[in-house]
């Protein structure tokens, strides 16, 4: 499924899901692996490192706009237009985080998606995110 991810219209350093485990009917589940070599540890809590929330909202986005292009509709996936999500626990690296975005609805382009990030057995993040779906890559002007 690295030929989903390769579908972001991310580049690195700013593709957060290493992994697409499975594509379900409601639900995505990824993987984003923090080794801490990652350059923001160098300034994000020096010598107590801990995965900044945002990239984690970032992370739970871009899972939920993978779901988005499995589902194969002709859109390129989402943009980011509203996030709810609140921070459980601090995510240290090395991690493993699990990431499951699953769509609980949608009106128009709106897609709205309950999220989690969990580490091991603790939820370190969980909320709602929305998306707006489009059906033009954004990074490709007319």
């Amino acid at each position: 499924m690295k030929s989903l991810i390769a579908r972001l219209p991310h580049r690195p350093p700013f593709v957060f899901v290493t992994e697409v485990v499975a594509v379900h009917a409601e639900f995505i589940d990824a993987v984003w692996r923090v080794d801490g070599t990652e350059d923001v540890f160098r300034g994000h809590f020096p010598g107590d490192p801990i995965v900044p929330g945002v990239l984690i909202t970032e992370a739970l986005a871009q899972a939920a706009g993978l779901y988005l292009l499995a589902l194969d509709t002709g859109d390129h996936g989402g943009m980011l237009v509203q996030t709810d999500v609140r921070f459980r626990k601090p995510a240290r690296p090395p991690a493993q985080i699990e990431l499951r975005a699953t769509r609980t609805g949608s009106l128009g382009a709106l897609q709205r998606f309950e999220v989690c990030a969990v580490v091991g057995e603790s939820v370190v993040a969980d909320g709602t995110i929305v998306l707006a779906a489009f059906a033009k890559d954004p990074i490709i002007s007319s």
